[in-house]
């Protein structure tokens, strides 16, 4: 939704009713993950995706019955196993549950202005959709603080919306939960996660470069404005020349957020580490070999943090690639990083069992 704002804005000054369509859910291999969308004017004009091209012909269609009026909000299917998904071309062996409604984008919808207020404030908001039954399009938008704008209808209440999207907006992914035996889509649209470096270093160029492409804010610490600045590293979006001890309390850095130390010196490590295990940062990594480690283990140690406290760090960094390079390191780091936040083991995913079909 974040991406399609500018779009929706310019329609409204010729036409501000528009048709959205959301994937909301998915099965098996599919070319979009979900919370994907695909905006349709009446007049046949596209911007964003739901399916990389296979579906959307077919979901242009419907969308624009929707705007006509001829059909209600719904929630379409295709699939390998469907005629229909063989007619559209969803050949890559995966189900995909679309929804289709309508937005009025002239500034009459308040869900929809809450949501572009939180985008443009950076605060993080769930734009939330009832799916099916009687209530179908009901739409709320919910922020962390507890404010819900809309209601999705029935018996639904502020408390259990958002309590039913608060755990969606801390991880950042979309989905479908329960609320009040109703099946609604909860979308969060969160501020990007941040990425702090510590170490403005040869890997830290490469790192900030292909974090920044990943969808990371980065910021760079360090103090040494000969290696900390903009012509070394032009990708930053912020470059902090200060030590990590008074840099990275500016930093409001959470369990989406991470934080990599690269620099081979305990003048570094030991104020930025110390700094960042008081927080809730959701990766912490040091480079530096078992060895390194070790010695820095028994300082922080010796600083009073426990050993619970101390696993948090990730060292030796980064995945297992064979990596030698600066800029292997840093796809080896990035790779962790990312692994971490979603929550999984990084294998290859050609060792992995095959899910089932059907």
């Amino acid at each position: 939704m974040r991406d399609l704002l500018p779009t929706l804005t310019e329609w409204s000054e010729d036409d501000p009713l528009v048709a959205i369509a959301t994937v909301v859910g998915t099965s098996g291999s599919t070319p979009r993950p979900m919370g994907a969308r695909l905006l349709v004017s009446r007049d046949g004009r596209m911007a964003g995706s739901v399916s990389g091209g296979c579906l959307e012909s077919a979901v242009v269609l419907e969308a624009q019955a929707t705007i006509a009026g001829d059909a209600p909000p719904r929630l379409l299917h295709y699939g390998i196993s469907d005629e229909m998904g063989w007619a559209v071309g969803l050949s890559c062996g995966g189900e995909v549950d679309i929804f289709v409604e309508t937005l009025e984008s002239d500034g009459s919808d308040p869900v929809l202005e809450e949501v572009r207020r939180a985008i443009e404030t950076s605060r993080p908001v769930a734009l939330l959709t009832t799916l099916d039954g009687e209530h179908a399009g009901n739409r709320a938008a919910a922020t962390a603080d507890g404010t819900l704008v809309g209601s999705l209808g029935g018996s639904s209440t502020v408390a259990g919306t958002v309590a039913a999207a608060r755990p969606r907006i801390a991880s950042g992914l979309p989905g479908v939960e329960e609320i009040s035996g109703m099946r609604v889509f909860v979308d969060p649209i969160v501020p990007y996660p941040q990425l702090v470096v510590i170490g403005a270093v040869h890997i830290a160029v490469a790192l900030t470069t292909m974090a920044r492409a990943a969808g990371f804010t980065v910021s760079v610490v360090d103090p040494r404005t000969a290696f900390n600045n903009v012509e070394r590293i032009p990708d930053a979006e912020r470059l902090v020349t200060a030590w990590p001890d008074e840099a990275l309390p500016r930093f409001d850095l959470g369990p989406r957020d991470a934080a990599v130390c690269l620099a081979h010196d305990p003048k570094f490590e030991d104020p930025a580490l110390t700094a960042l295990l008081r927080t809730e940062t959701g990766y912490i990594g040091a480079i530096g070999s078992r060895g390194t480690h070790a010695k820095r283990v028994a300082r922080l140690r010796e600083a009073g943090f426990t050993d619970s406290d101390i696993a948090r760090i990730h060292s030796p960094v980064g995945l297992d690639l064979g990596a030698a390079t600066p800029e292997e390191i840093a796809v080896a780091i990035l790779a962790e990083i990312i692994a971490v936040r979603r929550g999984r083991s990084a294998g290859s995913l050609s060792a992995k069992p095959a899910a089932p079909v059907g």
